[in-house]
């Protein structure tokens, strides 16, 4: 995707390496940022500039318009994702999407699955657990989950999954 910002560039770099100054500069600005209904800026591909800077006679600094092509994350809601998870409470469990943190509540965990704690030297801890299929979600499993809210604020993206549809029985942890 094509997007455009702007760089405030010291004048000590206007000189050699100009360029590569300002496309460091605004791969530190703009990766991981949320840009407002587009998603999350994941990596910038490749920079060019848009047009010659300007000085700013209050400041010093040049005004740099970049162009550039991001590769950018958009979660929406009923899309399935995979995610990893990272926290398990009595709540439900924390997954995360890349920079995403998602959240599926015990309510949104297919029927039959129990919240247990086992020893964590054998490899246990907090768990969700289904005696009949014989399959657990712990921290560093993979869960798939059907997102069922997305929420952009400021520069963080969260979404509310749900393993729990009976049209889709793929949901949840990978079976063997």
């Amino acid at each position: 995707m094509e997007l455009r910002d702007y760089l405030l560039i010291k004048p000590e770099y206007l000189g050699p390496g100009f360029n590569e100054h300002c496309e460091d500069q605004l791969r530190q600005k703009v990766e991981g940022t949320i840009k407002e209904e587009l998603g999350i800026v994941m990596s910038v591909a490749t920079v060019w500039r848009a047009d010659h800077g300007k000085l700013q006679d209050d400041t010093g600094l040049v005004m740099v318009p970049m162009g550039y092509t991001a590769v950018v994350m958009q979660l929406t809601k009923g899309e399935i994702v995979d995610c990893s998870c990272v926290e398990v409470t009595q709540l439900g469990m924390f997954g995360e999407v890349g920079p995403v943190k998602v959240f599926v509540s015990r309510s949104h965990l297919p029927p039959g699955w129990k919240y247990v704690e086992r020893d964590v030297d054998s490899a246990g801890g907090a768990a969700y657990v289904s005696e009949e299929m014989g399959l657990a979600i712990r921290v560093k499993s993979n869960v798939r989950v059907r997102l069922i809210a997305t929420k952009q604020d400021g520069d963080r993206m969260w979404a509310i999954g749900s393993c729990q549809d009976l049209e889709e029985p793929l949901l949840g942890p990978p079976r063997t």
